[in-house]
């Protein structure tokens, strides 16, 4: 194995940790839903685009959601579809905004990912769990809203760490 290939594996391996190390510790913060999260193990991700590239950012997502799956028995559960799902997609629109990353803040690329992401669970669970449900009425609507508004506020937290931790390739600050 090539000296590089093994360093990128090793980097690999540690961002894919950090996101299941946050993960799990994103168990410990209250929290108004049980299966509402910050989104911190997006860190990792953020990581992998902002220092590596987008092949690595993909990676460590889908080794994320997979180790995450085994380890907690939700493989193929509603669940584990939604993250899959809602995380690629998220994922997938911040590296189609990473190109912009000179007119666009890290801040402003994961808000709009976390909004997607939970654009993205919202359809997704109501295709999964409550297609039956009428979605029109006041409370649902307030919920929805409410639900996108902390998305985008987990979005300025984990932008801004990703920020602070300034590992932008090439940057001079």
């Amino acid at each position: 194995m090539l000296k590089g290939e093994k360093r990128r594996e090793v980097y690999l391996t540690a961002l894919v940790l950090l996101a299941l190390y946050l993960s799990l510790g994103e168990t410990l913060i209250p929290k108004p839903f049980p299966w509402m999260k910050l989104g911190l193990a997006n860190i990792a991700t953020i990581i992998a685009l902002e220092k590596f590239d987008s092949k690595m950012a993909i990676e460590v997502l889908l080794l994320r959601i997979l180790i995450q799956g085994l380890m907690l028995g939700t493989m193929f559960t509603p669940s584990f579809i939604i993250s899959l799902l809602s995380g690629g997609a998220s994922t997938l629109l911040m590296i189609f905004l990473y190109r912009y990353r000179q007119k666009l803040s890290l801040i402003a690329i994961c808000v709009m990912g976390a909004f997607t992401h939970n654009i993205c669970q919202l359809i997704i669970v109501y295709f999964l769990l409550f297609r039956n449900i009428s979605i029109y009425s006041k409370s649902i609507f307030m919920f929805i809203w409410g639900f996108l508004f902390m998305g985008c506020i987990s979005g300025v937290i984990t932008g801004y760490i990703g920020e602070k931790l300034r590992l932008r390739r090439g940057a001079t600050k």
